[in-house]
């Protein structure tokens, strides 16, 4: 394929394709070489159809999925640009993609240890004091609200979940941590579940305290053990029904 280029953006030009696909294939492609970065302003609507040699039609179609997907960010009077990746979207269209798979027991398992393991093998690699620190006071949250016998699962489940955040982050690798969290969003009925079966949380605080704990110690066969611990008390309050 030839390469059309307007202000150093190296659009593909259609060829054969569905016009609307190739030009949401366009912008994956270039943002996946980092030859469109978030925050880049793209050309109008006009200058995109000739410089991809499709319709203002198609372009102004994939505009409104690349929009709805959080990939252009549309500024009125002020242009189009890639948008700059957020803590959280309303629509993952992945997420859903999950949610509506019929995996297994095991899958489920599965998916939760792998990624899990990768976590705190690079949180026990790659995380700064100040992490630690930041672990110690969002575990303590959980702490306090066992003490104080909260009993409601979606606070209980929110502070769980606040923990194994500081987890991401403390990977210090952003791809991980990113794909964690989209991870943890998927787990989170799942995690909510846990706390309405076992009331008082005193179980899932000791499991964290046990995870917490070899972190800080940076002892990663004692980190494995209790994340699988805690993996097991997740299937058993809540995969085996």
């Amino acid at each position: 394929m030839n390469a059309s280029w307007e202000k150093g953006y190296p659009f593909q030009v259609h060829q054969r394709e569905s016009a609307v696909e190739f030009v949401i294939k366009n912008f994956k492609d270039l943002l996946a070489t980092k030859q469109l970065k978030p925050g880049d302003r793209l050309p109008g609507e006009h200058s995109l159809a000739q410089m991809m040699g499709v319709s203002r039609g198609s372009i102004r179609e994939a505009m409104k999925i690349l929009k709805a997907f959080g990939v252009i960010d549309v500024k009125q009077g002020n242009g189009t640009y890639i948008a700059k990746p957020s803590a959280k979207s309303w629509f993952e269209p992945l997420l859903f993609e999950l949610i509506c798979t019929e995996a297994s027991a095991r899958e489920f398992m599965e998916l939760r240890e792998t990624v899990e393991t990768g976590i705190l093998k690079l949180v026990i690699r790659n995380a700064s004091e100040k992490d630690l620190e930041e672990l110690v006071l969002v575990h303590n949250k959980l702490e306090e609200a066992v003490r104080r016998k909260a009993t409601d699962p979606a606070e209980l489940a929110t502070l769980d979940i606040e923990f194994h955040l500081a987890l991401g982050k403390a990977t210090k690798n952003a791809l991980l941590e990113r794909i964690y969290r989209f991870i943890l969003d998927f787990f989170a009925p799942t995690i909510e579940k846990t706390y309405e079966r076992e009331k008082t949380g005193q179980n899932a605080l000791r499991l964290h305290r046990n995870i917490l704990t070899s972190v800080l110690e940076r002892n990663w066969e004692k980190a494995l053990a209790a994340l699988r611990e805690s993996i097991e008390e997740w299937k058993r309050l809540f995969v085996e029904e």
